[in-house]
């Protein structure tokens, strides 16, 4: 490359003017030689000793970025060809480069370019932002439209159209995954991957509504990113047929029987513990249910006493007491809640949480509240040991036995 710098005439001169760095490193010697001079501003301070010093350009390159910059010049030792792009903060600015370079002249010499390449990310990130905001947008859409989270494909906003085609209430909508929407003969990480790749996926899948509906239909899957979060967009463009799914509606009805014949034992139950052993035993009824803990409140005397039944609580001790500020029972009552749902305990602002459940490996929860004469008195907790056990499909169940038990509660104490 020193060769072609080097050159008379025109070429050399727009080498020279050109924003774009050229050197070449020489391994045996282990020496760096600019082969022209760019007025970068950065790298090409102190004679270039960004590309010298190992320390001085650890403290430039964002932390982001250093471990592929430390790879790239590792490979470079090794005399493998390299390309990798990272940011430079210096002077309360971010800059980013793309550094490209190979081995040549019988592997002794290393060559490669340095561009800067900030203009172009900027004009990137403004396409970028204006596609996720075209695509978050889905209200001004007439045909069904949803958005999911890529980390947890939680449901987080959907249009009229997706919400009368799927029969989705709206106050429960927002708790429902992907999976529970969309079925589809590729498998799930198979459908990511091909997303990934392309950016955008037509696929003909099969919506699955909570009314035991099956619908066959042309819908296209697109990632994006908003607001620094992960996105897919589920479009329904044509629905191509609809049928009743006996089978699932069959299992919703065992599911109902079962729920009731549970609800008919917690009638017949003589203590706290028997109710929550019988709870417990019906785990394949709630799935990912680990245990199941029953708090008494007194709000008024701030103290809260739980007892529990399961693995995650095997060595609490039965009614033990904890101050009733801080606790699920307090944020019910606060907020005006009808039940809430913590899908993650790690990230709670409560104290009862990192107090009781995280220590005991309590993941996630779906808690009810019910009351005597406008007073709450009893929160039962459905508790897992993962992380986003629970979902708003299940409050109906969860209210019919939190109900069931709150009664027969009742009736044991009043005795």
């Amino acid at each position: 490359m020193s060769e072609i710098i080097s050159q008379s005439g025109s070429s050399s001169l727009s080498l020279q003017a050109a924003p774009i760095l050229f050197w070449r490193m020489d391994l045996l010697k282990r020496s760096f030689e600019n082969l022209n001079r760019v007025g970068f501003g950065i790298l090409d301070k102190d004679n270039y000793r960004f590309f010298k010093d190992s320390t001085y350009r650890d403290k430039l390159v964002l932390p982001q970025d250093l471990a592929a910059v430390t790879a790239a010049v590792a490979d470079i030792k090794q005399r493998l060809p390299v390309s990798v792009m990272f940011r430079v903060g210096a002077d309360n600015a971010v800059r980013w480069f793309k550094l490209t370079g190979w081995p040549v002249g019988g592997h002794r010499y290393y060559d490669g370019i340095v561009e800067e390449i900030s203009e172009h990310i900027s004009q990137l990130q403004d396409i970028l932002l204006k596609r996720g905001r075209r695509l978050y947008a889905v209200d001004r859409e007439d045909y069904p439209v949803a958005i999911f989270r890529k980390s947890d494909k939680q449901l987080i906003r959907y249009n009229l159209p997706f919400s009368t085609l799927m029969n989705i209430p709206a106050e429960t909508g927002k708790k429902f995954p992907l999976e529970a929407f969309v079925s589809s003969s590729i498998k799930w990480p198979l459908l990511e991957e091909r997303l990934l790749l392309n950016g955008s996926l037509s696929e003909t899948l099969v919506l699955t509504p909570p009314d035991s509906r099956r619908i066959t239909a042309h819908c296209l899957l697109e990632g994006f990113d908003f607001q620094a979060e992960e996105l897919i967009r589920l479009s329904v463009v044509d629905v191509i047929g609809t049928t009743i799914d006996t089978a699932g509606r069959s299992a919703a009805s065992l599911a109902d029987a079962a729920i009731k014949e549970l609800c008919n034992q917690l009638a017949g139950c003589q203590s706290i513990e028997e109710m929550l052993e019988a709870i417990y035993a019906r785990q394949a009824l709630l799935p990912g249910l680990d245990a199941v803990m029953y708090s008494d409140i007194y709000a008024r005397k701030n103290s809260v006493f739980v007892y529990a039944c399961g693995s995650l609580f095997g060595n609490l001790e039965p009614g033990s007491q904890y101050p009733y500020s801080g606790t699920i029972a307090e944020n019910i009552e606060k907020e005006n809640l009808e039940y809430l749902i913590v899908d993650d305990t790690q990230a709670s602002i409560k104290a009862i949480d990192w107090a009781l459940f995280v220590p005991h490996g309590v993941q996630s929860y779906i808690a009810k509240a019910l009351y005597v004469r406008g007073a709450m008195r009893t929160v039962l907790i459905f508790c897992s040991a993962r992380k986003h056990a629970f979902s708003d499909r299940q409050v109906g169940d969860v209210t019919k036995i939190a109900t069931a038990f709150h009664r027969r509660l009742k009736q044991i104490k009043a005795r």
